[in-house]
């Protein structure tokens, strides 16, 4: 964007229960909201929305920044492009806002894994494959028995494979053991995060049926594994810079949301949709919050991006 003016908002929102993460449970995250508009009148939008666990500034941090721009757009890309690597979410944010002539025509749709709670029963996985979901997404924790996983593979068809969800929770000993199971279950696709970041351990684990999620933030964290990495678009800092990193890689990626609004979820997609058409991504995170009028997008197995919505409108009606 040429010269422009600069405008935003911070949001919070509730979770209807809290949500267990690495770092404890979560009742609320709070959101920074950013809309451009060049000489033009072409406008943008972008969503800095940081995630706990993982290595980012906070909203503060970037709150800060936004406000020292003074309302000039121009000034805040210089800011953020010396200082990228410490600064992804707002990089991540910005690259939102430069592309979203592109984004905000996306309408296509990628596969999306259900996302159950620690304490999910069979009942409630057998609901969402009726729903068309044919990956189920479960976290587990130190209390977590292979029983209840056994359990849920059970009930539910041959053809649906589950995805355990750690978020490095677990020390060594119980992770092998965990490791082990999934070696010997070919319907677990892997665990996510079994161990703390930078834990030595994930080598005695090895890449197979292992992801890595809180680990990896974007291309500074270039750990070179082999195996699998969870992205989230929110955090991945300059997209171009990582577009250019991604095609060298060895790992393989699973895309993922940071329970953004309607805002950072529309451009997610498109990335995800872009680079990885064909996977099945971790976007099954609509309806988590209290209602707050910040979603848009329709939930279900396949997420999909909104096709000629009013982004203006949306922007005024989160005031």
């Amino acid at each position: 964007m040429g010269t422009s003016r600069l405008d935003f908002r911070r949001i919070r929102r509730r979770f209807r229960t809290p949500l267990r993460t690495g770092i404890g449970l979560v009742e609320s995250v709070d959101r920074l909201l950013i809309r451009g508009e060049d000489a033009s009148g072409a406008i943008g939008y972008g969503e800095v929305a940081p995630w706990p666990g993982f290595k980012t500034e906070s909203v503060d941090d970037a709150e800060r920044i936004v406000r020292a721009a003074q309302g000039n757009l121009e000034q805040l890309h210089r800011v953020v492009q010396k200082d990228e690597a410490n600064l992804p979410c707002l990089a991540s944010a910005l690259s939102m806002l430069t592309r979203w002539s592109e984004i905000k025509k996306f309408a296509g749709g990628v596969n999306c894994a259900a996302l159950l709670r620690e304490d999910a029963s069979p009942d409630e996985a057998v609901a969402r494959v009726a729903q068309g979901f044919s990956v189920l997404k479960l976290k587990i924790g130190p209390a977590t028995t292979e029983g209840s996983i056994r359990a849920i593979l059970a009930a539910t068809p041959q053809a649906t494979t589950l995805r355990l969800d750690a978020n490095g929770l677990l020390t060594l000993v119980p992770a092998r053991a965990w490791t082990e199971f999934a070696r010997s279950e070919p319907r677990i696709e892997y665990i996510e995060q079994p161990l703390p970041i930078d834990h030595a351990g994930y080598t005695s684990l090895g890449p197979e049926k292992i992801a890595l999620d809180e680990s990896f933030t974007s291309p500074r964290d270039d750990t070179r594994w082999p195996g699998i990495i969870v992205v989230k678009p929110s955090l991945v800092s300059n997209w171009e810079s990582f577009r250019r990193w991604s095609k060298n890689s060895p790992a393989k990626f699973i895309f993922s949301s940071c329970f953004e609004t309607a805002i950072g979820r529309q451009a997610a997609l498109a990335l995800a949709a872009e680079l990885q058409p064909e996977q099945t991504t971790g976007f099954d995170t609509l309806g988590w919050f209290e209602p707050d009028g910040r979603e848009r997008h329709a939930p279900g197995p396949v997420a999909r991006g909104l096709a000629d919505y009013d982004w203006e409108r949306f922007w005024e009606e989160v005031a």
